[in-house]
């Protein structure tokens, strides 16, 4: 009797949790624009969406802001939100800990916990991989906007320069750059400022959410020079060329520390085939002379 109560209870579990995995499936849940271009995320979006909404109220407020940070440096802060990362992070946590518990199924009944152990590390690694791409994507937003910089501040200096007022100058500037990250936050920057908001404010919001600390410098440079009544001139003249010296410097820098990344491939890989090649002719000299 207790053996078919305990097979009753086992075939309840399995139908709950089986319906608790596709439940979310049953639901059409539009997928947002930021995740269109992965198939996987458009197809597992329901899950994610879920998982997002339970995780959120546990989640700590420091770390809401440190995903929201992640997100702004990004440049997803306006298509993607906090509970769609932690969604994401919870799926690939999940996802790591079974694929783990089946690569160690054969220890399952000989070391329960160890396999536990292992399964929760590598499912803590699983969960932190989005956190890496997003780092990741923030690093080269970045790189792009500090490349793009210095031809950014020429523009908005030769047209201060020229005669026109700052919102005229950043107008041309957005008219005239390349396509890139700075264009299009000076844009979206333009369209807050016709909204009402006060200009300041509006470039300093855009420097937090390119995230880089120059971009922050010319903001406040301007602000000074407007609280001040000061000639923008010669301050934006002065910070563009102080962001191409910094430029090149960053150039110079990296061009040094290409010998040092190339030393270890070449003690790794290079140096053991020469020497292999170097020393099969000897070797073989020495094999047939019998010494």
């Amino acid at each position: 009797m207790i053996v078919w109560i305990s097979c009753i209870l086992t075939g309840l579990s399995f139908c709950l949790c089986l319906y608790l995995l596709l439940s979310p499936a049953r639901r059409v849940i539009a997928t947002p624009q930021a995740y269109q271009q992965s198939r996987a995320l458009v197809l597992l979006w329901p899950w994610i969406h879920g998982l997002g909404r339970t995780l959120l109220p546990w989640m700590p407020w420091t770390y809401r802001t440190r995903l929201l940070s992640l997100l702004r440096h990004a440049g997803l802060e306006r298509d993607a939100q906090i509970d769609h990362i932690a969604g994401i992070q919870g799926l690939a946590g999940c996802i790591v800990f079974v694929c783990a518990v089946v690569f160690q199924r054969h220890h399952v009944f000989g070391d329960p916990l160890l396999v536990l152990f292992i399964s929760c590390v590598m499912a803590a690694a699983g969960s932190a991989l989005p956190l890496l791409w997003l780092r990741d994507r923030a690093q080269k937003r970045q790189d792009r906007v500090l490349r793009e910089l210095p031809f950014f501040l020429d523009m908005t200096t030769l047209c201060v320069e020229a005669g026109l007022n700052l919102q005229g100058a950043l107008h041309q500037t957005a008219e005239l750059c390349p396509p890139g990250i700075l264009r299009d936050e000076l844009r979206y920057c333009l369209s807050e400022m016709r909204t009402g908001r006060p200009r300041v404010e509006a470039l300093r919001a855009m420097g937090l959410r390119t995230g880089v600390v120059e971009v922050s410098h010319w903001v406040a440079t301007i602000a000074q020079a407007e609280k001040m009544g000061m000639g923008l001139g010669p301050l934006l003249r002065s910070q563009s060329e102080q962001r191409r010296r910094e430029r090149f410097n960053r150039a110079e820098k990296r061009a040094l520390e290409a010998p040092v990344k190339m030393l270890l491939p070449l003690i790794f890989c290079i140096f053991p085939c020469t020497f292999i090649v170097l020393a099969f002719p000897v070797a073989m000299k020495i094999l047939q002379s019998g010494l």
